[in-house]
């Protein structure tokens, strides 16, 4: 990587820049794509450096550690500042420890957000559990449903679930997605869905969208972030629709805990194999299990098959939110990038 100093103005604090920056990329990583995120370090240490060169006086170590461990304790800051400033250490070793340190604090926040994506995912299926489990009611009371789906966990039970789902997943994507599913996103849309994220990202988000940095039209990741992008995108619909799959398959189970004695499950499926007796009748049986779970992937396919445009879209948006977030997160944050000799007056070309 090449650097020099811009010769333009500053008009934008420096350490504002940097910890809005680094802010974004890791909301942008952690809810998106953290594949960007050794480019992005490679920015940080190459604009330090740049900005080193247009004031020597600078303490380059302590303003990167500043702007990516800003959120950690001041004893963790310090430490690491310590062991990336050891001339014993390698600088290679150095730069892998610090790509490694901010993986782990990348880490729990990827966490936290795959937790509150999937509470988000499960309360959407929840709402299409009623029309789902009233469609197959009819076929969870008749003998034939049992016989024929009730064996237990066979390989053709497997067969059946993962063929429904996949299929499923097949009628929900799209090829062209980005296009049809992400970009269609205009100004307003954009805001709204920027109001949602919480306000220590979002004070970052509009710090860097005042000094110029617009979220639309959204950028799209391109050779292997796009790859990873399209990949999360269909992670994101199978999760969604493996959880109205369980949703309806419980809906079921409990049905069946609640009306279907041992000796009436012999009567529908010709046999009978218990896990657990309770009081009062009722029992769990590998009939019932096999049952509802074949009909909960039944359902999941019965849902995005039969969905009119207007409705896919809409379950679409709603399974995308906090992704499309993340991709309006990551533009501001290419843009930013772009513009920093602009708005900062220091200059990072490769």
């Amino acid at each position: 990587m090449t650097l020099e100093a811009s010769r333009f103005e500053q008009k934008t604090p420096r350490h504002d820049f940097l910890r809005c920056l680094n802010d974004t990329a890791m909301y942008a990583a952690s809810r998106g794509s953290p594949l960007f995120l050794p480019g992005h370090i490679s920015f940080l240490m190459g604009y330090v450096d740049a900005w080193r060169g247009v004031e020597p006086e600078l303490d380059s170590h302590k303003v990167l550690m500043e702007a990516l461990f800003r959120r950690a304790p001041r004893w963790a800051r310090l430490l690491i500042l310590r062991l990336y400033r050891a001339e014993s250490i390698p600088g290679w070793f150095r730069q892998l420890l610090l790509l490694t340190l901010v993986a782990i604090n990348l880490l729990g926040q990827f966490v936290w957000s795959g937790v509150i994506s999937a509470k988000d995912i499960i309360g959407n299926g929840i709402r299409s559990v009623p029309p789902l489990v009233t469609a197959v009611v009819v076929v969870f009371v008749t003998s034939d449903a049992w016989r024929i789906l009730g064996t237990g966990f066979t390989p053709r039970f497997f067969i059946l679930v993962s063929g429904f789902l996949l299929a499923s997943l097949f009628f929900l994507a799209r090829s062209d997605w980005w296009e049809e599913d992400v970009v269609v996103a205009d100004e307003g849309e954009a805001d709204s869905l920027l109001d949602g994220i919480k306000r220590c990202n979002k004070d970052s988000l509009k710090r860097l969208r005042d000094w110029g940095a617009k979220p639309v039209p959204m950028r799209r990741p391109c050779a292997l972030l796009g790859v990873y992008a399209y990949l999360a995108y269909l992670a994101l619909l199978a999760f969604a629709l493996i959880a109205v799959a369980l949703f309806v398959s419980v809906i079921l189970i409990i049905v069946g805990l609640i009306l279907i004695n041992a000796n009436e499950t012999r009567n529908l499926a010709g046999s009978v194999y218990t896990y657990q007796s309770f009081s009062d009748g009722i029992v769990a049986t590998k009939q019932l299990f096999s049952l509802s779970l074949s009909l909960g992937a039944f359902a999941a396919f019965f849902l995005v098959a039969a969905q009119r445009s207007g409705d896919r879209k809409k379950f679409i948006r709603s399974i995308l939110a906090r992704y499309r977030r993340a991709l309006l997160a990551y533009t501001i944050y290419c843009q930013a990038c772009d513009s920093a000799e602009k708005w900062t007056g220091i200059s990072t070309r490769s």
